[in-house]
This record gives C-alpha cells, structure tokens and sequence, in this order.
C-alpha cells in the first residue's frame, strides 16, 4: 500500500511539474496566429518600388527618433510581399485581419463605418457589438507610452493621433481613442489588448482592417501578451498559411543558430550584426554593428545592404555567376536557360557564430522570361534582411533576453 501512495505522490509530482499545454517549460503560454501572403506571386518591379518605399520610411524612423510618434507601417506592397495576420477581436468574436508588422509597436482597427479610414472596403470592428469591449482612459500605462494628447484629466478618453513617417506633416498616421478588448488567437481568448480604436486613418494599410504591431515597443502585442518571445515561419508556398507563434519556447533541433539582437541607431527595430558574408568561394565584410547593424523586418520584400558591403558582396556575386546580364539598371539579373541556372551559395554570418545559410530561392527569384534576379539591393542607409530572404526558416526574436534565433523549417510542421 505505501508503493502504491507512493508512486501516485510521484505521479502527481511528475504532472505538476510538466508544462501545461500550449504552455513552455518556462510557463510562458503559447498563442497560435496565422499569416497569409496577399499575393500569390511576388512582381519583382513592384516589390523593389514598394520595398524602396519602406526602406526610407525606416531609415527616416532612425533620424527621427526624438520625434513624437514616428513609426514605420507596413505598407501595402503590391508586389506580394505584404503579410496578414488573421485573428479575432470582441465577444461574441468578430473574425478581421491586420498587417503584422515587426517594424511599429501600436494594435490598431477599424472602427464602426469609420468612412475616413484607409484601407477601404475592409471589414471593420464593432464596439458596440462587444460585451467586452473598454475605453481606456489617459492615466492608463499604454495611453503614457502612446504619448496620446490628453486635455480632460487623468479619467478622460484617451485620444491620439499616431503618425508614421518622419513628421506630423506625414500622411502616413491613424487617428482615434484607445481601448481594450479581447483578442482571440487561434482558440485562445486574451482580454484586456489594448488598441487603437481608430476613426480616421491615412495611408498603405494592405486589404485588413488595421495593423498590428510586433515591435520591441510596450504598445506591440508582443509586450500586452507578456510572453517574452514570438516567432514565425514564413512559407515559400504562396497557397499556405504561415504560423505566427507567440510565446514560442527556444528552437531545437539540428541547426538552430543565434546572435544578440542589438539597439545602437535602430530604436525599436529587430537589428543584429552582420559580420560578414559569404558568396561561394569569397568572403566579403558585412554591415558590423554601426549604423544600427542590419534589421529583421516582416514588412520589406527584398533585402538591403549599406555600402560598403553591398558594393563588396555584389563584385563577388558577378565575379563566379557565368551568365549574360539581363539589367542595365541597378538591379543584378541574369539570363538564364529555361529558368534554371547554377548560382553560388550565399551565407550571411552574424554576431556569435550564427551561419545562415540561404537556399538559392531565397537569393534569387525568376522575373519572367528565364530572367532571374538577386533579391539584394543596395541602400544608401540601412541595411535590412527583406521576407524573401526570410522564407522557410523559423525565425525567433526572445524580446525579453535581446535574442534572435533561427533555423531551416517546414513551415507546415510547426
């Protein structure tokens, strides 16, 4: 009798102790989100414009860091490269999508008709549809980090106008009060998100109801679910569904690498140090630390180097590819015979011995014709690792430990 009390004691020892499900050994919980590419083929034209677009807006971020509000959108990228996060918001649910963006901190939707608000001819969320939905007044904690103008006391509505872009001047901004509500990811409810609840908005907000911001920021969702860390696998196949995991625990498994994430001259953003890389048989420098390293965004297709690094790695790159030219512009392409063409490996080395190495459909992606094009343009400021590069790795930014891991996935397995 004393075996058997003391084995159950064990038992129950083990199952106390084990992790809950959609929980981590460090109890953080874990929420499941999907992402979906809006387009189902990328434009190479299209997305260099757009990315070039968001590149500036990033870049003028940095240089106007001391400014009241500035972010960085993710914007509309009709050449494919734009992500959808898809998701619910009140009770009874109300089922919407947002742009996931790991380049701005504030949750924002859609409100009501909201007649003003771009994007148009999306749905919209519905307040007084909600049992759960509150506003939240100025002397709430995220209405202080909103840095929202608040003229009637510490009770008032929270307003605000929150701008992206490198002035109040920028028609980039969404307007509105802030409140809180509950979210449901996957079938998990979490109440109490605060959001904007917008009214007025301005500018390239994709085909969802508002945006939701994956920043280093307290406003981002990532800080409000208190889970310490996210990740995502972005899938090559433009048919699938990506997974967004918050709350993921630490990668396992061959070929996990990682770098620290650093701050320097990118406030807010997902930056490491590039310290070299490798193109089939030549190493050329990497970005370094200075200039705020090179960032990890969601929301730019392609991928940027500052100079001197690009200038280095793009005379390594035509140095060993045998195959006419197909640019006379700033774009690297070459003519190929069918598509198809041996090109050599590239690596990107990090900070602390972290390897990525990239498949050739994450450095090249055909045009059309048997054109095929390096994703790698050059910047005149910062430099940043665009999706396409990103695809079919599961990538994991630990906001709390200042930590970026990643290693090659079937996104469909996670």
């Amino acid at each position: 009798m004393a075996a058997k009390l003391c084995l159950l004691a064990l038992l129950i020892s083990f199952l106390l102790a084990a992790p809950r499900a959609g929980a981590t050994a460090s109890g953080h919980r874990i929420f499941r989100a999907t992402m979906t590419r809006s387009q189902k083929s990328i434009n190479f034209t299209q997305a260099a414009h757009k990315s070039r677009q968001r590149l500036s807006m990033l870049a003028a971020r940095i240089e106007a860091s001391t400014v009241l509000s500035a972010q960085t959108p993710l914007q509309q990228d009709s050449g494919g490269g734009d992500y959808v996060m898809t998701f619910s918001a009140g009770t009874p649910p109300q089922e919407l999508s947002a742009l996931a963006d790991t380049g701005s901190d504030l949750v924002w939707l859609k409100c009501g008709a909201c007649k003003r608000c771009s994007p148009k001819g999306s749905p919209s969320y519905y307040p007084n549809a909600s049992s759960s939905f509150s506003k939240l007044p100025c002397s709430n904690g995220l209405c202080r980090n909103l840095e929202a103008t608040c003229t009637g006391g510490a009770g008032a509505e929270c307003d605000y106008t929150y701008y992206y872009g490198l002035s109040v001047s920028s028609h980039h901004y969404t307007q509105g009060y802030l409140a809180a509500e509950t979210f449901t990811l996957g079938g998990d409810a979490v109440p109490g998100i605060g959001f904007g609840c917008t009214t007025m908005s301005e500018g390239g907000y994709g085909t969802g109801s508002g945006l939701v911001g994956l920043g280093r920021g307290q406003l981002s969702l990532v800080r409000q679910l208190k889970v310490g860390a996210f990740s995502y696998c972005l899938t090559s196949d433009p048919t699938k569904t990506s997974p967004l995991l918050f709350g993921s625990g630490a990668l396992a498994g061959a070929g996990v690498q990682s770098t620290p994430l650093i701050s320097g001259a990118s406030p807010g953003y997902y930056a490491v140090d590039l310290q070299s890389i490798s193109i089939g048989t030549v190493t050329t420098p990497g970005t370094g630390e200075s200039g705020g390293g090179i960032i990890f965004d969601s929301g730019t297709t392609l991928t940027f180097l500052a100079e001197p690094a690009y200038t280095a790695a793009k005379a390594a790159l035509l140095a060993q590819v045998k195959l006419p030219a197909a640019s006379d512009d700033d774009d690297v392409c070459f003519q190929t015979s069918g598509g198809k063409a041996e090109v050599p490996p590239m690596v990107l080395h990090f900070d602390g011995g972290a390897d990525m190495a990239l498949p050739a459909n994450n450095v090249f992606v055909p045009v059309g014709s048997g054109v095929i094009c390096w994703v790698v343009q050059k910047s005149p400021s910062i430099s940043i690792v665009g999706n396409i590069m990103q695809m079919d790795f599961h990538i994991r930014y630990d906001v709390d430990k200042s930590v970026l891991s990643f290693q090659p996935a079937n996104c469909d397995s996670l």
